[in-house]
């Protein structure tokens, strides 16, 4: 059974819709550790899905790496394997990001506990947001 709870914040849109998109994001704002290569960086991770999200970092990872990406959120972790999609730097609050920039992943291998913590919060209707 999933002990994670979904957490609604004063964002009250309920998701982030791109067309492109096969699935829709949910607006978040939780921790994430990078681990590429030997090194470990930091970002947060502004939006996310079943199959991607979108990470707030000033790192400018090569578009299609690979690496470990860990979510934290309340004590509890998520890690899966991504590959960096896309690269974005901009001078304003994309997404929602304290950072300048960021980057667009594909989720690989997707733990099921990840999988059922999002289904709970997409059909709650509440949005992941750091309490």
């Amino acid at each position: 059974m999933l002990k994670t709870s979904c957490a609604l914040g004063n964002n009250h849109h309920k998701y982030i819709t791109m067309e492109r998109r096969s699935v829709e994001r949910l607006p978040a704002r939780l921790q994430a550790r990078l681990f590429y290569g030997n090194m470990i960086y930091s970002g947060i991770v502004a939006n996310l899905s079943e199959k991607g999200m979108f990470i707030c970092t000033r790192i400018n990872f090569p578009i299609d790496s690979v690496f470990v990406v860990i979510v934290l959120r309340n004590g509890q972790t998520f890690k899966f394997p991504v590959k960096v999609r896309r690269f974005t730097k901009s001078n304003n609050n994309h997404y929602g990001c304290i950072e300048e920039s960021g980057i667009g992943v594909e989720l690989l291998n997707t733990p099921q506990d990840y999988l059922e913590f999002i289904n709970k919060c997409k059909f709650s209707g509440e949005s992941i947001l750091k309490d």
